[in-house]
């Protein structure tokens, strides 16, 4: 193809490896993934911990709440088995283990699942890593999250979730007019598209010419993965980047 958008490993290569882990992350890297997306919650303890569910249930079989646990409590967790045998024992990673394994020059999409108070130990993980801040985008689906990441670290990229199967192209009814308008009021960077037929050209026309990034997600087939890649999106996250990369190289 003439253009190929950067391919981002939605939960890491959460296809073939347990989502947000270590092994997740390193499967990314192995399948040639450009970059890779995690969701930080935050610990009773202030620790920055990688996992999606509020709820430990799903990935490890035993109920814990992730912010009314400490992270020692939380390190104990078997969050590979169900996945299979081989990733048994995997644990729910620290941010600062992920970016510490982050490739030179690869992205990372930071997921914010919490409130005010994951903001400055967020920031000050970030801070403390080898990693060039022009790789980091912080992504969030609420409106006052993302103005807030870009008043007090305009320095970081920040990106605007949008979930279009309820809340543009859903029953809300929202327009692209309006979706421009709040990303420039709140000052985001990005957009962040779940996959739906309803995203045209024009629609990525618009953003983009609007100096915006755009990322769709989460791309897990051939024909998707070459629909978007003609729009000219900036990127597509995908549970199977080695699958996407083959599509798009014919």
């Amino acid at each position: 193809m003439n253009y190929t958008p950067k391919l981002i490993a939605h939960r890491g290569a959460s296809m073939v490896a347990p989502e947000n882990t270590l092994p997740a992350f390193a499967q990314a890297w192995k399948e040639g993934a450009d970059g890779v997306e995690c969701d930080v919650r935050l610990t009773a303890d202030c620790q920055v911990v990688c996992i999606h569910d509020a709820d430990t249930q799903r990935v490890a079989g035993k109920s814990m709440l992730v912010e009314s646990q400490s992270y020692e409590s939380l390190s104990q967790l078997d969050v590979g088995s169900w996945k299979g045998a081989a990733f048994k024992g995997a644990r729910i990673p620290l941010l600062s283990e992920l970016m510490a394994a982050m490739l030179p020059g690869k992205k990372l999409y930071i997921e914010l699942k919490g409130g005010e108070a994951l903001l400055t130990p967020l920031f000050d993980v970030i801070d403390a890593a080898q990693v060039d801040l022009k790789q980091i985008r912080l992504i969030a689906f609420d409106e006052e999250t993302v103005r807030t990441l870009k008043k007090l670290r305009p320095d970081l990229k920040v990106f605007w979730l949008i979930d279009v199967t309820s809340n543009w192209l859903g029953r809300s009814k929202l327009k692209l007019g309006d979706v421009l308008d709040t990303l420039i009021d709140v000052n985001a960077d990005g957009l962040g598209l779940r996959c739906h037929s309803g995203i045209n050209r024009e629609m990525v026309k618009s953003i983009l010419e609007a100096d915006l990034e755009i990322n769709i997600w989460t791309v897990d087939t051939a024909v998707d993965a070459r629909r978007y890649a003609t729009f000219g999106v900036t990127s597509i996250s995908t549970n199977c980047p080695a699958k996407m990369l083959e599509a798009l190289r014919v």
